[in-house]
């Protein structure tokens, strides 16, 4: 009976979070306009899995352990305590402005877990579909999002020139450095109409490496050891546009554009 009723527990605060999960999921790919590149930087952040699955069941579990010494503990008083943890984790993790905003969101999909583990039963057989969301988003981690038409790139030594008629997601761009060497690089970027645009640096395993700002716009990465980092140019539904990158070592001169 005790390992029954910890697996039932278990599977109960699975669908919970399962639950819960899939509405934020819906709720933001819906938000974005369906902006699947915009979704997958979503899903592949460790920390949104992390509170859903992870806070959500500690707090599941501190709460049901709570119960036990509270007299007459009714669904009010259990509704209460899913709200207050709702907003305890950004209590602790966001500055005290946010801290409304950001609690009453976490408050809300606190009781969402709380509706999902209570009214979504393990035995009925549409329970599992709960699961369908997290698992079309787990299938979805690996593949690449990113839509390029009429792109046409021209690339030279230490130049990337590309004009495109629509780019939605990341372009990456390789730069071999060897120990101890300071690379500069300058990116312009225009489009006729679209979200937004930006840039970031990958190291040789695509996780975000910094980089240095120096002055009217130029950008620097340094190599501790001999590697292949990666410009990543981003645009978010950019139409009829172009960017230009170059790069040069330290001591070099900028290239010119024309």
């Amino acid at each position: 009976m005790g390992k029954y009723f910890v697996i039932r527990r278990f599977v109960e605060n699975l669908i919970g979070a399962s639950f819960s999960i899939s509405i934020f999921f819906i709720i933001m790919i819906s938000s974005s306009g369906f902006n699947l590149f915009e979704f997958h930087n979503l899903i592949t952040t460790p920390a949104i899995w992390a509170i859903f699955f992870g806070y959500g069941f500690i707090s599941s579990m501190i709460i049901d352990f709570i119960g036990k010494f509270i007299p007459d503990f009714s669904t009010g008083k259990k509704i209460l305590l899913y709200i207050l943890f709702g907003y305890l984790i950004f209590l602790i993790l966001m500055p005290i402005e946010y801290l409304l905003i950001a609690g009453t969101v976490g408050a809300f999909f606190s009781l969402l877990f709380l509706l999902g583990k209570e009214k979504i039963k393990p035995s009925k057989w549409f329970s599992w579909m709960v699961f369908v969301v997290p698992l079309v988003c787990i299938v979805m981690i690996p593949l690449d999002h990113t839509s390029k038409v009429g792109w046409n790139e021209v690339t030279g030594d230490k130049f990337v020139e590309v004009e495109y008629e629509y780019f939605n997601g990341e372009h990456l761009i390789p730069v071999h450095g060897q120990q101890g060497e300071q690379i500069y690089f300058n990116i312009k970027h225009h489009f006729n109409n679209g979200n937004s645009y930006g840039t970031s640096l990958y190291d040789e395993h695509g996780n975000h490496v910094g980089m240095n700002e120096e002055r009217n716009g130029v950008l620097s990465m340094e190599f501790k050891r001999e590697t292949t980092k990666y410009i990543v140019v981003r645009a978010i539904n950019g139409n009829q546009g172009n960017f230009q990158v170059t790069w040069w070592k330290k001591g070099e001169t900028e290239p010119d554009w024309n």
